[in-house]
């Protein structure tokens, strides 16, 4: 049996071999050169396909937006910065309260004693505010450029109790440059500047309109001292008025219907306890007639009430 498997083993191979041999002779008809393994088609080898896992195709997570962090709301300015503690606790309690004409209690005392050692209220600490207490608070606001009202509020209790400076003594750019006579009236410093071409030549103290009753009504008001600019049309000697009588308002000089230069004798004997009803007063008589004889008609009056800044 070797014998037999091994013939046929044989035989199988020759067959083999000469199938080749006729395969590369019928290829060979076609071409001249022989064929060599550059001929063959390049067959890239086979390879297992990869196992890995295939990238994930959720979507990305978005970065969270992140609220930005709220500004906080700026401290409250404390109105009492600065001062001591002594005057902190006087003042603190009556920085909501209004104190006017007739108030009384322990805000009402703490004006007039403020106003007393400011030398703006000269006579004893009444229980009340009464006519000399409401018109220094007006003189003392005048001088603080703050509204004039007579009432104290915040902004007056916070000059009160700071001790607030006094504003600057100037003199307004239409006082200083006009030509001719000008009469300059400055509410915040009570005082009158007689001046010929910009030059101050004399200077008066005056008292202004406050608070003060009519004679007729007998109502009390605050009858102001009005700001602006006017012209001096008429000057008496001893000017008729049906509310206040003659002789109330000597040498006046006469630049608005209800508003004089002149002299007073109710500022000469009470000085600023009471006020005038608008006109500027005189508190010496030779002051008056001074102003009176050298003022001619057509010399112009300027009253200005200077502010503070913050006001």
């Amino acid at each position: 049996m070797g014998r037999s498997l091994g013939g046929r083993s044989a035989s199988a191979s020759l067959r083999a071999v000469a199938a080749v041999a006729a395969m590369i002779m019928v290829a060979g008809c076609a071409r001249s050169t022989p064929v060599t393994a550059a001929d063959l088609p390049s067959v890239a080898p086979y390879t297992t396909p990869s196992t890995a896992p295939l990238p994930s195709q959720t979507s990305p997570t978005p970065t969270p937006t992140v609220s930005p962090t709220p500004t906080p709301p700026p401290k409250p300015v404390d109105p009492l910065a600065g001062v001591s503690a002594k005057t902190r606790k006087a003042f603190k309690p009556c920085l909501t309260k209004s104190v006017g004409p007739g108030g009384g209690g322990t805000c009402a005392r703490l004006v007039l004693k403020t106003l007393k050692s400011a030398h703006y209220y000269r006579w004893g600490i009444a229980s009340r505010v009464n006519t000399a207490g409401v018109n220094a608070i007006l003189n003392y606001q005048r001088s603080r450029g703050l509204t004039a009202t007579g009432i104290v509020k915040k902004a007056t209790w916070v000059a009160l109790a700071t001790k607030a400076p006094a504003l600057p003594n100037v003199l307004p750019k239409k006082c200083t440059t006009a030509k001719g006579i000008i009469l300059c009236v400055d509410q915040a410093h009570r005082k009158l500047s007689w001046i010929r071409n910009g030059k101050v030549i004399k200077t008066f103290t005056v008292r202004l309109g406050g608070w003060n009753y009519h004679p007729k009504t007998k109502k009390w008001k605050v009858f102001a001292t009005a700001n602006g600019t006017w012209k001096v049309y008429a000057k008496q000697v001893d000017p008729p008025s049906e509310n206040y009588g003659h002789g109330a308002m000597p040498y006046a000089t006469i630049f608005y219907p209800d508003m004089y230069v002149h002299y007073s004798p109710g500022f000469h004997a009470m000085g600023y306890a009471t006020s005038s009803h608008g006109c500027v007063n005189i508190g010496k008589l030779s002051q008056a007639m001074w102003i009176f004889k050298h003022t001619p008609i057509g010399a112009r009056v300027h009253i200005f009430s200077p502010k503070a800044k913050s006001a």
